[in-house]
């Protein structure tokens, strides 16, 4: 494998200016270093920044319809070019010409006749810190782009794909909030499968991972609709928040994935049934100000409860009637 570095591509510097000979001083004093692209004039100028997006613009004033000022004052407005350094370079003096360059955004103004010493000097440092600031920036929109990987691990389940239990939380919480605040419906899916210690104990650990997962595809593409989640609840629970739906729409929705899990037919010689099932347990309704995460979630735990105590592989709905407090509240 060839190890040795892989060299930087040169660094392009934009000449604009008029007069040719100028162009023709500047070019021989950076060639060796650096590409050099010329324009005659301020329109050319600008035309050929959008085009090549030099890494440094050096820019004469004086020039006939469009002016350096005219050109950099275009340069900073526009957000394709506004980060490229300009440096003029001209034989305006005064400091008045200089401060009036500096404050429309160029970070240098030079003098003629040039040195080249100093154009050598000043090109070189402007271009090493436009070479740290983009590494800057590359580093920063790949830091970004961590991050909300990690975000999005953060707030899912490694093992299944689907949401998380903070997330959960945090979406059922939300979404219980909203639906107050609008008088909305929201209802909630716990779904366990049934007979699982027996299924690892039977099976082993990696078969039962690998049903999980199974069972997260499963999830993941039954409830797709927007602001639908589903999500891992804990162990071998699984829970499917879902905004402005009726109850009895929750229900089907419940039963269509307990009989698609059913369908598939997986065997589990430790189950009633010879093969994999859930039990599944629905609530919900119109929110009023006294429900909260802990009705929504014993309710449908209650409901489960019953599906387990009923035979397992079922569907049973909690409270139909989502207007009345839980007992006690």
């Amino acid at each position: 494998m060839n190890s040795e570095p892989v060299a930087e591509p040169r660094q392009k510097i934009l000449i604009v200016d008029d007069t040719p000979a100028n162009i023709e001083i500047l070019y021989k004093i950076l060639k060796s270093r650096y590409d050099i692209l010329f324009a005659k004039s301020g329109a050319d100028g600008i035309r050929m920044v959008r085009q090549q997006l030099p890494d440094l613009v050096l820019l004469d004033i004086m020039m006939p319809e469009m002016d350096g000022y005219q050109v950099c004052t275009a340069l900073k407005d526009d957000p394709l070019t506004a980060n490229i350094p300009v440096v003029f370079v001209t034989a305006m003096g005064k400091e008045e010409d200089e401060t009036k360059g500096l404050e429309l955004g160029a970070i240098d103004y030079l003098t003629k006749p040039i040195s080249p010493p100093i154009v050598l000097a000043r090109v070189r440092n402007h271009l090493e810190l436009k070479r740290k600031s983009d590494q800057l920036e590359r580093l920063t929109v790949q830091l970004e782009e961590k991050n909300r990987e990690l975000d999005v691990l953060a707030r899912e389940d490694a093992l299944t794909g689907v949401a998380n239990r903070r997330r959960f939380n945090e979406t059922l919480q939300a979404e219980i909030q909203r639906a107050m605040r609008n008088g909305r419906l929201l209802s909630l899916i716990l779904c366990d499968i049934d007979h699982f210690k027996k299924y690892n104990d039977l099976y082993g650990h990696l078969a039962g991972d690998k049903c999980l997962q199974m069972l997260g595809a499963l999830l993941a593409g039954s409830f797709k609709r927007a602001g639908e989640l589903p999500a891992r609840y804990g162990g071998e629970e699984f829970a499917i928040v879902l905004p402005d739906t009726p109850l009895e729409q929750a229900r089907e929705h419940a039963e269509r994935l307990r009989r698609g899990l059913a369908d598939q037919a997986l065997p589990h010689a430790g189950s009633d049934t010879g093969f994999l099932t859930i039990s599944v347990g629905v609530a919900g309704g119109q929110v009023e100000r006294w429900h909260d995460m802990d009705w929504f979630i014993e309710e449908a735990d209650r409901a489960l409860y019953r599906s387990k105590e009923n035979g397992r592989n079922r569907v049973t709905v909690g409270s139909s009637d989502c207007s009345l407090p839980a007992p006690g509240g």
